[in-house]
């Protein structure tokens, strides 16, 4: 098994990117280059990887991905390598998501569920609140579940290669997910500022006379 090449990255030295929830129709689109939305998924995956994201991809996603996979006649092994491979050639920060006990599911249902995504199936309901709670921008090729959220979280965006109807959903995403990783930058220039400031001043006072 390859060994996982993601590393620690310190925020002083690359920004940390914006987190990016990944859905289970989108990492599949991604890794199926059948799959009629394989274009789009890699255009934007593309586009977003090199920034250093915090890929937010909860286990339920790699488990229905593994899943239906699967369920296309696929090897288990292969499947899994598949899986693996993907995980240990990402560029970023990969985030599993929470593992919340009975009581932390129920209260999401309790906040959550009053909302039009209370249609949503139970694994749907659990991959977007991951991603309402972490704050996340969502990417889906799932109408469904798009259509379902959209009214209650407006950073999810619908990507598909040929979708006349949300056609300008991509071109909002790239907007939103700039100025987030220029918010982000600014902080982290921020923060460069401060620490020199910090060290400037510890080396004028060791430069005193007692």
């Amino acid at each position: 098994m390859a060994k996982n090449k993601i590393k620690p990255i310190s925020l002083l030295t690359v920004p940390e990117g914006p987190t990016v929830l990944l859905d289970s129709s989108f990492v599949l689109a991604l890794l199926n280059l059948g799959d009629p939305n394989y274009k789009a998924a890699k255009s934007i995956f593309g586009f977003v990887e090199p920034h250093n994201c915090r890929f937010h991809v909860p286990v339920y996603v790699f488990a229905e991905v593994a899943s239906k996979i699967i369920q296309q006649r696929k090897k288990v092994s292969e499947t899994l390598r598949m899986i693996e491979n993907f995980k240990n050639e990402l560029h970023g920060i990969l985030f599993t998501g929470t593992n919340p006990t009975l009581d932390e599911i129920i209260n999401r249902y309790k906040i959550f569920a009053k909302k039009r995504i209370r249609f949503t199936q139970s694994n749907d309901f659990y991959i977007v609140t991951e991603g309402i709670i972490s704050k996340a921008i969502i990417l889906t090729c799932d109408d469904g579940m798009y259509k379902k959220v959209k009214p209650y979280y407006k950073d999810i965006y619908y990507v598909a290669t040929h979708s006349k109807k949300y056609k300008g959903d991509i071109p909002k995403f790239a907007k939103r997910f700039l100025k987030v990783v220029q918010e982000k930058n600014k902080q982290v220039n921020s923060i460069r500022v401060h620490s020199k400031k910090r060290r400037n001043l510890t080396h004028a006072r060791k430069g005193r006379p007692s």
